[in-house]
């Protein structure tokens, strides 16, 4: 405003107020309020300080390990993925990295998201509220097959993370489960033999996790066909936390990896130099280079997310994992 000062007199000529589109406000009172969310600003605080390590190694390169440097943010490649709707898509330049934007209706989401909360028990943590927690496997595990369960409750692993796993539709290699999955230490190194089966998981959220199972065989399938899926790991991300950089294991992490976001979408995920926004019903896959060459990470957001990721095997003599047939 301006204003002229007389000893007894304020006149105050007011500016013309610009109009601000309701959509523009309610981000900025979104942004705004998500900071008075105690939630979200205590995830955010922890993930922070966990990576503090990670800015200083970008900073001083002390890091002997020889993993791939962490690309800053603000310096990757944006991808575009909104105008690829409706298709699935491999990255122009990091091979390997693919999207599938609403790849998931969502109907879909919804019956995935009741199917989880049954299969959960209405959410139940082991190790919370009396939950016990699931004993590891027999070291080595024994030839004969524990009982399938039913019913398997979320296992804390990380900060603001939880995990449940599943045997494919076609249940899990005997061979594989006996063996590197009785180290997987974020479902409880536990006997994958006894985890639930989505062969099993009924109603239209077990359907639509049998479809999205066998979807980038066809929607993918320059990078994935022919490559059998190993196992499920359902996820809960809680609002203002994140992943960090990694790149999954060897032994246990398939050679090609599929993840759905199902519901609170609305984060970004960097791979290599690419980083890219998704929103629930998305699926983005990595094999290839985008795999095994690059680190990957998901950024924070602003509402839970629940994601499913499925990881798959070699395709047969090409690339026999994780073991010969």
């Amino acid at each position: 405003a301006c204003a002229w000062r007389r000893p007894d007199l304020l006149f105050v000529v007011p500016r013309p107020r610009r109009i601000v589109p309701w959509t523009a406000a309610l981000r900025r009172m979104q942004r705004v309020t998500r900071w008075v969310d105690p939630t979200y600003l205590r995830n955010r605080l922890v993930c922070i300080s966990l990576s503090q390590s990670s800015f200083i190694g970008e900073e001083f390169q002390t890091d002997p390990s020889g993993l791939p440097p962490v690309f800053p943010r603000d310096q990757c490649e944006r991808w575009d993925v909104d105008a690829l709707r409706g298709a699935a898509a491999q990255h122009p330049h990091q091979r390997g990295l693919w999207i599938f934007p609403g790849a998931l209706s969502p109907d879909a989401c919804a019956d995935i998201t009741s199917a989880v909360e049954r299969l959960t028990g209405g959410h139940r943590v082991q190790g919370e509220q009396g939950v016990p927690v699931r004993a590891a496997a027999e070291k080595p595990p024994p030839a004969a097959p524990p009982a399938e369960e039913a019913a398997w409750e979320w296992l804390s692993y990380g900060h603001a993370r939880w995990m449940v796993p599943l045997q494919p539709a076609g249940g899990v290699c005997d061979a594989f489960a006996r063996g590197p999955l009785s180290e997987l230490h974020s479902h409880g190194c536990t006997d994958a033999r006894s985890w639930p089966s989505l062969g099993s998981l009924g109603c239209g959220g077990g359907e639509a996790l049998r479809a999205l199972e066998g979807l980038p065989a066809s929607a993918m399938a320059d990078g994935f066909r022919g490559r059998p899926p190993l196992f499920l790991q359902l996820q809960r991300l809680q609002r203002g936390a994140s992943i960090g950089a990694h790149v999954d294991q060897h032994q246990q992490g398939g050679r090609a990896i599929m993840t759905a976001v199902v519901s609170g979408g609305g984060s970004d995920v960097r791979v290599g130099g690419v980083s890219f926004r998704v929103a629930t019903g998305d699926v983005y896959a990595l094999e290839g280079a985008a795999r095994d060459s690059v680190d990957h990470e998901v950024y924070h957001g602003d509402e839970d997310r629940l994601s499913v990721t499925i990881r798959y095997g070699g395709r047969g003599d090409e690339d026999p994992y994780p073991y010969p047939r």
